[in-house]
């Protein structure tokens, strides 16, 4: 690398540091931006300026003066008009799709049921969702870029298992970036899920988390050092795959099954259906049966509890996280079941807190505005700090 190639990558650094401060600290002043960066006024003036003039930047008014008196300092916030995200969650049985603004600030949210539907009929559900999307906004660059979360495993922008949804060999990215011309991401559900409790909500300040996703299958998404982590061809995270012991048959045979065959929450539904010999049990049928206190469906959950708090005890020995977190909408309904399973973890000697995601349905459409944001800014090595706001 010669000398103006150098230059140039400093500078250009140093222009990611200032947009950086703008979204993690607004309102902000140059003042405060050039304190917090230990640079002097003049260089900071000269940076602000480029990055105003990208578009990047909006000025709200004054701040307090100083106590030596002087002019009031201009505050200025992230340009939330710039231009928009969308993010997309492929689950097995709902499609969620979440367009939000640079500042985050989600500003549409549609939940749409798509039962054996195949992946070209889901593609193009996503394409008229995204066309009435742009259609409605009025930001100054429009799309600037599109995140899939995916309920599989995903290496380097590519799906390298889908289990819950035959991809048919579809190239998301380049189906997206061929239509859009923007530049799409597609990334594990849990890993996103994780990104979202760091950027977002509870983990703002912690360098190591676990985020372990329960709903069809089971998935962990792992920040170490503050950064994701994907593990060899993305598979870091992928616990419901691991094997647990469950009985000594007649001919003294030792039996283990995946995990997500009995800690998933399709796998409670299943065992109580198989049970009650019945079918069509959802959430909602399960709580109510918990609530009438049938004991079928306590003694399949109370089995789930223990099994799962083992799971999650494990997951915290291997990787030793400063907290875990549960993204699982059928504990969000139904608290009880999250307090049973913190309180077996406490009872092994679990050392991190264990604490709920808060609006589990937006959690991973969230991480995915996130990663999606952080590269249209050429921020992906940069930690950036959001704010959840919905659009009212």
């Amino acid at each position: 690398m010669n000398e103006g190639t150098k230059k140039e990558s400093f500078h250009q650094g140093n222009l990611r540091l200032v947009l950086q401060q703008v979204i993690n600290n607004a309102p902000i002043s140059r003042i405060e931006i050039a304190r917090n960066l230990g640079m002097n006024k003049s260089s900071i003036t000269t940076l602000y300026n480029e990055v105003d003039e990208m578009g990047y930047l909006k000025e709200i008014g004054s701040g307090e003066a100083s106590k030596m008196g002087g002019r009031k300092p201009t505050l200025v916030t992230i340009n939330d008009n710039f231009g928009y995200t969308v993010s997309v969650d492929l689950g097995y049985r709902h499609l969620h799709i979440m367009s939000n603004l640079l500042n985050g600030k989600s500003v549409g949210y549609e939940r749409i049921e798509i039962n054996n539907r195949d992946i070209y009929k889901i593609i193009d559900i996503v394409n008229k969702q995204i066309q009435t999307i742009d259609a409605e906004m009025e930001t100054e660059q429009g799309l600037l870029g599109i995140a899939f979360s995916i309920h599989g495993v995903v290496y380097d922008n590519e799906i390298v298992k889908s289990p819950f949804l035959d991809m048919k060999d579809v190239d998301l990215k380049q189906v997206f970036e061929d239509e859009y011309h923007v530049p799409v991401v597609l990334e594990n559900e849990a890993n996103l899920s994780a990104v979202y409790e760091r950027d977002f909500n509870a983990a703002q300040n912690d360098n190591n988390i676990l985020s372990i996703s329960i709903h069809k299958g089971i998935g962990a998404g792992i920040i170490l050092n503050r950064n994701l982590y994907h593990g060899f061809k993305g598979a870091a995270g992928e616990i419901g795959s691991s094997l647990m012991f469950t009985n000594i048959d007649e001919r003294d045979q030792y039996n283990f099954k995946k995990v997500e065959n009995f800690c998933s929450e399709d796998a409670i539904i299943e065992s109580i259906q198989k049970q009650k010999k019945t079918t069509g049990l959802d959430r909602e049928g399960l709580e109510k049966l918990l609530h009438e206190g049938d004991e079928d469906a306590q003694r399949v959950v109370d089995l789930f509890i223990a099994a799962i708090s083992r799971v999650i005890y494990n997951a915290s020995v291997s990787f030793s996280p400063e907290k875990i977190f549960i993204n699982s909408k059928l504990m969000e309904d139904i608290p009880g079941i999250f307090t049973a399973i913190q309180t077996t973890t406490k009872s092994l000697d679990m050392v991190p807190e264990l604490y709920m995601t808060k609006q589990s349905n937006c959690a991973t459409l969230l991480g995915a505005c996130s990663i999606i944001t952080h590269h249209v800014l050429g921020l992906d090595e940069y930690n950036l700090v959001f704010a959840y706001q919905e659009n009212k």
